[in-house]
């Protein structure tokens, strides 16, 4: 979006410009901040307060007497330079190494030591090893980051100056203060910033916990809830430059072009008030503009593919279709987190539909379920991908496939003219209803949305022609909001086994910082499909040259709703999907990101994504166990392996102590019975399994715990014990060429998990298989593991909604992820140390 004044005038003459919002051209939610109070006078409140609690023997110990945040001349303290600091206490060790520092450098957040202590969070205890009495809310961490841009605020014509030849913009961004290992330089800690930022849907209003410097999703004392997770946004004065400028801003993740595009990059941050920019007296509005139209563009497609629905025209425009505004999200009042917060509302994860005060519901065409493939475990597919014959695992992502409907839609609750329902699941006949249609199904909304951020600043319009929103998702919980996305990809390129890495996921797991896409430009923001960079994530510019990052994160694990920590698009995407514009004959497609082409409601694609847990990348619950191996989606047997799996604990198998029986997605994962006389395997009917009906008992309380550490061992235990097996990665690409990754996944899905939990010491067998063996396993992370080969699958004789896998060879292996132990059928026990460990 780029608006001249003479753009700005002629749209609000047309009326185009809802409260004179550069580009926005809709009703969306404003936010202005608190009245503007001198920035000292804020700061020194924060200073007062956490001063006595240990804060102040903290800022003096590490600044070795420099920094007294209780002095009477606060504002000299914090300017005096710092010539001798202490990083050896706990939380300093990255702050700015090799830089001058102040207690408040002009400027810089990364340099200025208060900024620091209060924004990191690996500030806990007072420099003596006492934890810290209280720690800082958002809005006052709020204030000092202002007090930082602000002590000595520059002239517009100074930061013309510091652009130089660059173009000027007032950019609003998604901000996340980072340890040195998750900045974009990996130098020190420091603010990241993108153009798109991500929220979090939740059961519950948000929970912002200060130690932890961030708000977070799970609830201890109450497992089957979810927060709400805001994401904060703040506008900046920012330069366009390309990728090949040699300022060091990033981007974190480079890919193929980026020298030749164009990234925002923040010089400035705009506040309200006279201490902003030299000789302006500043008002700063945000606003948001938030949209979910998922119903509205199915309701599209079927009329455009020539299925009959009720539903056109203005209808379609209407709640629930088109769900806008705080019915989504909202930016938070100011005086309790600062300004720029934007909230998700708290709903549950599935609604019944209701338009025109009846319950609202859609034709389940005879001639839509009887197409090949259009049902997907017992979902409409409305958007399927190539028909395929057999498996290929690759091409299931359809990079190309222009997502203009929802992909997933339920179906499964038939709608009766008195308004009752009735469950699909339950009856023997389901299978029959679906496929001859010709009922109605219930219609389920959420509350998930994409939209924009803008900002407002009337003394700015006339001197700075281009204002640019950001892009925000309100996308479904994040599982494990510990293990960061792109930290996954970047242990997998570079730290997984050669030999193995090529076929570890049949999609690599790309986060969403390494895709270049516009924003949603349906929507009345003004997104440009020219403008592709929203999702990279970039620092402010800084002297210096980059030092190799480390791959490892933080061992206690951040979540960040920033894209580096998102999933990539794939089929069809976790926090966004994509939608493409088809230019001239011979130039690329150009993507945007959108959230209209996600399941109806979301849970479709949780159930999905997990479901096919080693066919999707991204840091989601891999539900391959929970499930009979031998899933049957497209009209043929279809198996996933498993590749990052669940504990039994996680997905039900085994009980939590206090708690009971706690599964991610409120289904119990499988169990061994006798059936027909015969030891089998019994699975939860995948076609049978809705998530709609389990929603109440979704919960993260298991999975929130694991960390990236924790991700990587699983996935190389899991690896370890296929490679015992005889699954060889480098003798499939010897015998099948470019089929190799094709096959290794179809040799691993000849087996399936039963069970997988941490081994601890004194487990019996593992003391029988290391006497046996000789051998030990001597990593950190050791687990034992269930592993058979499925035979049969047939109904189950007495429940409709189980299906039995009868068993035709069962291992039991222990793993560290370099060593296996042993042991099929019973057999004697072997040592297995064959797999290459770089």
């Amino acid at each position: 979006m780029v608006l001249s004044r003479r753009d700005l005038m002629q749209g609000a003459a047309a009326g185009g410009l809802l409260l004179g919002f550069p580009g926005l051209a809709a009703p969306f939610e404003a936010s202005a901040a608190p009245a503007a109070r001198p920035l000292l006078d804020r700061v020194g409140e924060v200073c007062a307060r956490l001063a006595p609690k240990g804060w102040r023997s903290l800022l003096l110990a590490v600044s070795r007497g420099t920094l007294d945040i209780g002095a009477p001349d606060l504002a000299e303290a914090l300017a005096r330079p710092i010539a001798d600091l202490d990083r050896t206490v706990p939380g300093f060790a990255d702050f700015a190494p090799g830089l001058a520092v102040r207690g408040i450098e002009p400027g810089s957040p990364a340099r200025s030591l208060l900024y620091h202590a209060l924004a990191s969070a690996e500030v806990l205890t007072d420099g003596e090893g006492r934890s810290l009495g209280a720690f800082p809310a958002l809005a006052e961490i709020e204030a000092v980051e202002d007090y930082v841009y602000g002590v000595r605020p520059p002239t517009l014509d100074r930061l013309r100056e510091i652009a130089g030849d660059n173009a000027l913009g007032v950019v609003v961004l998604a901000v996340d203060y980072r340890a040195a290992t998750g900045s974009v330089h990996g130098r020190h800690a420091d603010l990241c910033f993108s153009r798109t930022g991500i929220a979090r849907m939740g059961t519950v209003d948000p929970f912002y916990d200060a130690r932890a410097r961030q708000f977070t999703p799970a609830d201890p004392k109450r497992p089957f809830v979810f927060r709400t997770v805001p994401q904060r946004f703040a506008p900046y004065i920012a330069m366009q430059v390309t990728g090949a400028d040699s300022r060091l801003f990033g981007p974190r993740d480079t890919v193929s072009g980026d020298d030749e595009r164009s990234f925002w990059v923040p010089l400035h941050k705009l506040f309200g008030g006279p201490e902003c920019i030299e000789g302006l007296d500043l008002s700063v509005t945000l606003g948001s503009h938030l949209v979910n139209e998922k119903l509205k563009h199915m309701h599209l497609f079927l009329r455009e593919q020539g299925y009959p629905t009720d539903w056109t025209g203005k209808a379609l425009e209407q709640y629930p279709f088109v769900i806008r505004g705080e019915r989504i999200a909202s930016l938070l009042p100011p005086p309790r987190h600062g300004s720029g917060v934007l909230g998700p509302r708290p709903a549950p994860f599935a609604n019944r539909a209701r338009f025109r005060d009846q319950w609202l519901s859609f034709n389940v065409s005879s001639d839509l379920v009887g197409d090949p493939g259009i049902l997907y475990f017992s979902s409409v597919q409305l958007i399927p991908g190539s028909l395929e014959t057999e498996p290929t695992y690759l091409e299931g992502t359809a990079p190309d496939n222009d997502r203009r409907a929802p992909e997933y839609v339920n179906i499964r609750h038939r709608l009766n003219p008195d308004g009752s329902l009735d469950d699909l699941n339950l009856d023997p006949d389901m299978d029959r209803i679906i496929r001859e249609g010709g009922y109605r199904a219930q219609h389920y909304i959420d509350f998930a949305g994409d939209g924009s951020v803008a900002v407002r600043c009337p003394q700015l319009e006339a001197e700075i022609d281009t204002f640019k929103p950001a892009f925000c998702s309100v996308a479904p919980p994040d599982f494990f909001p510990l293990v960061n996305q792109r930290d996954l990809v970047a242990w997998w390129r570079e730290k997984v086994p050669a030999a193995v890495r090529a076929a570890l996921w049949a999609v690599p797991p790309r986060p969403l910082s390494e895709f270049r896409f516009a924003g949603d430009i349906r929507l009345p923001s003004g997104f440009d499909i020219y403008d592709d960079t929203l999702t990279a994530v970039v620092g402010q510019p800084a002297p210096g040259e980059p030092v190799p990052r480390q791959l490892d994160a933080d061992a206690r694990g951040r979540y960040s709703g920033l894209p580096d920590s998102a999933a990539g698009v794939t089929d069809p995407g976790w926090e966004v999907s994509q939608g493409l514009v088809y230019n001239e004959p011979g130039l690329p497609l150009q993507r945007y990101m959108q959230s209209y082409s996600l399941g109806t409601p979301f849970l479709e694609d949780v159930k999905l994504c997990a479901a096919l847990g080693s066919y999707w990348p991204a840091a989601a619950p891999d539900g391959t166990r929970t499930f009979t191996p031998l899933k049957d989606a497209p009209g043929f047997p279809y198996p996933w392996p498993t590749v990052v799996p669940l504990t039994d604990a996680e997905i039900g198998m085994e009980p939590v102590p206090g708690l009971g029986h706690v599964p991610w997605d409120g289904i119990r994962g499988p169990r061994l019975e006798t059936v027909g006389g015969r030891e089998a395997v019994v699975y939860q009917d995948i076609d049978r399994a809705d998530y709609i009906t389990t929603m109440d008992r979704l919960s993260a309380h298991l999975t929130a715990r694991v960390d990236l550490a924790e991700t990587k061992a699983r996935v190389l235990a899991m690896e370890s014990v296929y490679w015992s097996l005889g699954i060889h990665d480098p003798e499939f690409v010897t015998r099948f060429g470019d089929r190799a990754v094709i096959e290794i996944l179809k040799a691993k899905s000849a087996w399936a998990v039963l069970s997988f939990r941490t081994a601890g010491p004194a487990d019996p067998d593992l003391v029988a298989a290391q006497q046996a063996t000789g051998g030990r396993l001597t990593g950190p992370h050791r687990y034992r593991v269930v592993i058979y080969r499925p035979g049969a699958e047939t109904r189950h004789p007495t429940d409709i909604q189980k299906v039995v896998v009868q068993i035709e060879e069962r291992v039991l292996a222990f793993t560290d992820g370099a060593a296996v132990l042993l042991s099929r059928d019973g057999g004697p026990w072997r040592l297995d140390r064959s797999m290459p460990t770089s």
